[in-house]
């Protein structure tokens, strides 16, 4: 199963992603038109800054979705051809009962703030044109990447071992006097068991 993934720590806040993404919703589906679309396209992800990392926060299509369990007019579905979740914007009735629901802030106030609209997926750009979504595909540093989930996983496992390698390496490496990292967990985890 393919999804759009993320590294906070490639991204700089460029906002390529969300300005495709708006192009990508647009009716146009060209940058200078849709300039002058009214409304105007709004993008369906935002990257949020913090002091440490920039994180493009956008729909995670959640397997039991808060925003489809709390949705009292079924204007929220799961569409199992792009596994996404998706709002018919048509029935929404703005309750935004999904806005506060999502864990991640992913749904929001439509620009005439009467409808809720998310990340869809990019399932007609999937579906029918079978290109990656906008948001991926636009990406200049690759933090947001069109990729199969296992094998984003099998990669992070890999990190987590080389990681964990190198700190206990690092551990046997230094002086007598000094203490492992190791050793230093160790020693706080049995600190925190006597209270």
């Amino acid at each position: 199963m393919r999804r759009v993934v993320y590294d906070p720590l490639k991204c700089t806040a460029c906002k390529t992603c969300e300005l495709q993404c708006s192009v990508a919703h647009s009716r146009s589906k060209d940058l200078l038109a849709a300039i002058f679309e009214s409304p105007p396209p709004l993008p369906r992800l935002s990257v949020a800054w913090t002091p440490a990392v920039n994180v493009p926060v956008k729909c995670a299509h959640c397997e039991t979705a808060p925003c489809l369990l709390g949705c009292p007019v079924g204007a929220i579905r799961r569409d199992r051809g792009c596994d996404a979740v998706l709002i018919d914007e048509e029935r929404c009735i703005g309750c935004f009962s999904c806005v506060l629901l999502c864990p991640y802030g992913a749904v929001r106030l439509s620009f005439d703030r009467k409808r809720a609209y998310k990340c869809d997926g990019c399932a007609d750009r999937i579906s029918s044109e079978g290109l990656e979504p906008a948001c991926a595909s636009s990406c200049p540093t690759g933090a947001l990447a069109w990729r199969e989930v296992e094998e984003v996983a099998r990669e992070r496992t890999a990190l987590t071992a080389v990681r964990d390698a190198a700190a206990l390496a690092r551990g046997g490496e230094l002086a007598a006097g000094e203490g492992s990292p190791l050793g230093t967990i160790l020693k706080m985890r049995e600190e925190m068991a006597r209270g």
